[in-house]
């Protein structure tokens, strides 16, 4: 009997997937072999081609096999969205070895603790980080350290950027050559992706080729990706969503990719102006970038007929706004590094429904082959309607965590992945996110989940962005506190979001301090950083403090 959720799935959209034999490599170099003058990467106006992209990948493999990769090694890549960074996972994953995709605004510290973890041999990075590069330790160090120009293979360089730098990568381009070493195996490791250790150091789920094959094929087959389609790049290449469904996914399905360097919401409305790409996935915050930038109205961005926004919840206003602004509906989407990005994620051309009694929007059904269910405390699974633990299974899990076997028997008890987030499903397979479990605020004994006083945040016409914590409080043990960020020329006081809450929620929910900010602090993603909003505690000040009577956000 097939699950509920299958009903909903869009036109030609199988209830299961097998990649059998495939990956990415084998994929791409299918593509290459038929339409080899096809575009494949675009940058700043200058475009490389299958056989281009497939030549230079060659090469630099050849390179990396002169220092030594092999099947097996891993390559740490410290990039942004440049076509070198494409090439050189490419050209990683054809020798056999592993890539160790990495922020490249780490400093030293969080750089040490990713080489000396995964092992890496080499380094991939640009040259703004020669600092951070000497600052690391010896230990652990890796063997090379090859610098790329942030610039290369762009056609008009933005004036900001260095031009006279070394470049260790086109220099081993210019060497030529193919490797050796035999092609990867489906259930050969491509990734070693780091979470970003919020309850303790970092840890890299595996990520096999498997993995990635699956999300090409789910993928394109969910959105409806095929000949004329192409990809913008909001999201970074050195993150899960980006490697898996923007690299990937344009490799595996022979679609270019255009690439953004870093996501600047003037720049990239320029370049879907230009470019004219079909699809993207990208943080809610990008979206919400582009509502308030100035130019993006007067930019023709029709041709991005195809949106998923996932890495944070999705308020449902925000999506409202967005179709309202440009024609075009943000469709929902759900996954972690552990699952190789997309789990669940709402059918193309299906409004998301929203939750009455919270006003949550869905993040969707499951992909085809994935099983989820919700469960309590003890690992039981709940009926519809309840609330507790999404535990997922599916071909994207990831096979668990680098040289970890107790933090993979936490997470993958029987292969089973628990994702750390709360919520619920509804009879229809429709899933609701509440939460993530460690987020909960315990107030005088009720259990408030942050994410229900955000979205209700997110209805006032002047919040921007919203983000709920928890302080301490001596009398309720903890207490709901808020900061927000308004929309350019709008104005509010902590006194009338106060009201507006407790007007919308039970009173204990209503936050009892606000704090409302230039912008709040987030991931390379975009993904709003609780985390640190905790770690200032002298920010906060004391929950029952007076805050701000007013405060006015001006355009520019």
């Amino acid at each position: 009997m097939s699950p509920p959720w299958q009903s909903l799935y869009g036109e030609g959209v199988p209830g299961r997937i097998d990649v059998g034999s495939e990956t990415v490599v084998r994929l791409f170099r299918r593509h290459a072999a038929e339409r080899p003058d096809a575009p494949q990467l675009h940058y700043y106006g200058a475009t490389l081609d299958r056989a281009a992209t497939d030549r230079l990948s060659d090469a630099l493999a050849a390179g990396l096999e002169r220092r030594g990769v092999g099947r097996g090694d891993r390559v740490a890549v410290a990039l942004q969205n440049t076509p070198v960074c494409v090439l050189a996972v490419l050209a990683v994953w054809k020798l056999g070895a592993i890539v160790v995709p990495v922020n490249p605004m780490y400093k030293a510290r969080e750089l040490a603790h990713l080489l000396a973890d995964s092992g890496a041999r080499v380094l991939i990075v640009h040259p703004a980080a020669r600092a951070t590069v000497a600052a690391l330790p010896s230990a652990g160090a890796p063997e090379h350290v090859l610098y790329s120009r942030e610039g290369a293979f762009a056609g008009d360089l933005p004036g900001s950027w260095p031009q006279d730098e070394e470049d260790d990568i086109l220099a081993i381009l210019d060497q030529g050559g193919a490797p050796r070493s035999a092609a990867p195996a489906p259930d050969d490791a491509a990734l070693l992706s780091y979470t970003s250790g919020t309850t303790g150091p970092a840890k890299g789920a595996i990520n096999t080729h498997r993995n990635l094959a699956y999300q090409v094929a789910a993928c394109s087959a969910w959105i409806g990706l095929g000949d004329g389609d192409s990809i913008l790049t909001i999201a970074p290449l050195f993150h899960i969503t980006g490697l898996a469904m923007h690299l990937a996914l344009g490799l595996g399905a022979g679609l270019p990719l255009v690439l953004t360097h870093r996501f600047d919401a003037a720049t990239t409305t320029a370049l879907v102006e230009r470019h004219r790409p079909t699809f993207t996935i990208g943080s809610i915050t990008a979206f919400i970038a582009l509502l308030n930038d100035p130019t993006a109205r007067r930019r023709d961005l029709g041709s991005l007929s195809k949106i998923l926004s996932g890495g944070a919840p999705v308020p449902a206003p925000t999506v409202q706004a967005f179709a309202e602004a440009f024609g075009t509906y943000i469709h929902n989407a759900y996954g972690l590094t552990e699952s190789t990005s997309a789990l669940v994620a709402v059918p193309l051309g299906t409004t998301a429904p929203v939750d009455r009694a919270s006003g949550a929007l869905a993040i969707g059904v499951p992909l085809p082959g994935v099983h989820v269910e919700i469960r309590d405390e003890e690992g039981r699974p709940l009926p519809a309607g309840e609330i507790g633990e999404l535990a997922t299974t599916g071909p994207q899990v990831a096979a668990g965590y680098w040289r970890n076997p107790e933090q993979t028997r936490a997470s993958f008890p029987d292969g089973v992945l628990l994702t750390g987030d709360v919520g619920f499903m509804d009879e229809a397979g429709w899933i609701y996110l509440v939460d993530r479990k460690k987020d909960m605020i315990v107030a005088a004994g009720y259990k408030i989940w942050p994410r229900e006083v955000e979205d209700v945040l997110y209805e006032h016409p002047a919040v921007r962005e919203a983000a709920v914590i928890g302080v301490p409080d001596s009398y309720r043990g903890e207490t709901v506190h808020a900061f927000v960020s308004l929309r350019p020329g709008t104005s509010a006081t902590a006194e009338e979001l106060r009201a507006f809450c407790r007007e919308r929620l039970a009173v204990y929910k209503a936050p009892t301090g606000f704090q409302i900010k230039e912008d709040l602090p987030k991931s390379a993603t975009g993904k709003i950083l609780r985390r640190e909003l905790r770690q200032r505690p002298h920010e906060t000040g004391s929950p029952s403090g007076t805050p701000p009577t007013s405060v006015r956000r001006e355009d520019g």
